[in-house]
């Protein structure tokens, strides 16, 4: 287990989380029917630091980062993304989920390329 990849991992998890609260605010401001409320960003910041903890401590997953990033970021993702599609709609959920994927690559290959 490399600390220093977890803690890079997870910073980058909560980078992450703290920019997608932040799009998901902008968004609803165009979806009159979308209801913000304090939970739910804290679950979205929540969700994307758990992402980067589990790359970090995914190490020794023998996958190339990029792969690996991936299916992790979608299958914590996935949790998540329930929610939106039950509520909402499936768009909304596949939309978390995408995103997921995209911040679990990013997380990955930045903390395999700095540990």
């Amino acid at each position: 287990m490399n600390g220093k990849r977890i803690a890079i991992a997870t910073a980058i998890g909560l980078l992450c989380g703290l920019f997608c609260a932040y799009g998901t605010i902008w968004i609803a401001e165009s979806k009159l029917w979308f209801v913000i409320t304090t939970g739910l960003l804290a679950l979205i910041v929540y969700n994307r630091v758990l992402i980067g903890l589990f790359i970090g401590l995914g190490d020794n997953i023998p996958l190339h980062p990029v792969i690996r990033g991936a299916v992790i970021g979608a299958i914590i993702s996935l949790a998540m993304a329930i929610r939106g599609m039950i509520d909402t709609s499936i768009t909304d959920g596949l939309t978390f989920i995408a995103f997921g994927v995209v911040y679990g690559i990013i997380a990955d290959f930045v903390a395999t390329k700095l540990s």
